[in-house]
């Protein structure tokens, strides 16, 4: 025997796949969330590598382009922005590395001319920010030729 139901049933069924519909677009957003976080994590990763191995800024900027390709709208300046703020703790990270094996005018070159990871003033600005707070020394080494 078939049961014929009533409308009352028939929206309440309607109200039930509505609800499992919005559940499932809210857990869809959650997960695009997770996923777009977690891309700007492996993007910022990939650029702070690419700074601290020392490959040229048109190396660099390449892999960034394809990262920001394969992204939408406001992921691309997300990704710029952390690692502009990253930047400064790198190349300080960078210069601290390079001042025990080499003059400070050799590290100057290094990373200024040769990996073009910052300006002369901003090279001078943290060179004098790392002596101040210690994690240099003072004097400057001199290599007798």
């Amino acid at each position: 025997m078939w049961l014929i139901p009533t409308k009352k049933e028939v929206q309440k069924e309607f109200e039930k796949i509505k609800e499992s519909f919005k559940e499932r677009d809210e857990r869809i957003e959650k997960l695009k969330e997770k996923v777009e976080g977690n891309s700007l994590k492996i993007a910022t990763l990939e650029g702070s590598y690419l700074i601290l191995s020392g490959k040229t800024q048109s190396q660099s900027q390449g892999s960034l382009k394809q990262v920001s390709q394969k992204s939408q709208g406001n992921f691309e300046t997300k990704l710029i922005q952390r690692i502009r703020n990253n930047k400064k703790s790198l190349i300080m990270a960078e210069i601290v590395k390079l001042i025990d094996s080499h003059t400070t005018q050799e590290t100057f070159d290094i990373i200024v001319y040769e990996r073009k990871l910052c300006s002369k003033a901003s090279f001078y600005r943290y060179l004098s920010s790392l002596k101040s707070q210690k994690l240099i020394e003072t004097e400057t080494k001199l290599r007798l030729k």
